[in-house]
């Protein structure tokens, strides 16, 4: 198990300084998340740390209930989210969570993020847009929990005046989605502006 939980974390580190590198994130909000398989246990970024600041020593592992297993400080607050998504879709072992510009500006006005290129219509179609206020609360589990069962093979949404939360089958998968996200709604914002 050991192994495993090594290779994971290698893993979740490398696409948070994929992340922050690119500047998909700044500061130290948005987290990240992988279910280790076969087990309840969630390991997660540790609040107040940028994904650039993430190590093996500062991520923190919590079980399903959210109670903290190993790691220093606390989780990310968003731990509930996280909780919610991986309740609801089993098939889920990454959430990637970042307060992008580009997506989450576009959400204040529209329902959902149009696919905009063949590649974004290919891998995800249109993105939905949560409108419900809070940060990682019960108001927010309980809207993800009706907006997953709603939509069973969601891939990634975006919480309005927050930002995109991408789950895939690995979190490199979730990563990836999630700056295909914020491409598209770049690429969305620019098309709005040349039909002005």
């Amino acid at each position: 198990m050991s192994e495993t939980v090594a290779l994971i974390k290698k893993e979740l580190l490398a696409c948070a300084q994929r992340a922050y590198n690119i500047g998909l994130q700044t500061g130290n909000g948005g987290n990240l998340s992988i279910r280790v398989p076969g087990t309840d246990l969630i390991i997660i970024k540790g609040s107040g740390y940028s994904f650039g600041e993430c190590t093996p020593d500062n991520l923190v592992t919590v079980n399903m209930q959210g109670e903290i297993i190993e790691g220093p400080g606390k989780p990310s607050m968003e731990i509930r989210t996280h909780r919610a998504i991986y309740r609801k879709r089993p098939d889920v072992f990454g959430i990637f969570h970042c307060h992008s510009p580009w997506a989450t500006a576009y959400a204040e006005n529209h329902e959902e993020i149009p696919a905009m290129t063949f590649h974004a219509e290919a891998k995800m179609g249109a993105v939905p847009v949560l409108n419900v206020s809070g940060h990682g609360d019960e108001a927010v589990e309980q809207a993800v929990e009706s907006l997953l069962g709603n939509t069973p093979d969601l891939q990634a949404f975006v919480q309005a005046r927050h930002g995109i939360f991408a789950m895939g089958a690995t979190i490199t998968q979730a990563e990836h989605d999630a700056e295909l996200v914020e491409e598209t709604a770049q690429i969305a914002f620019l098309v709005a502006l040349g039909k002005r």
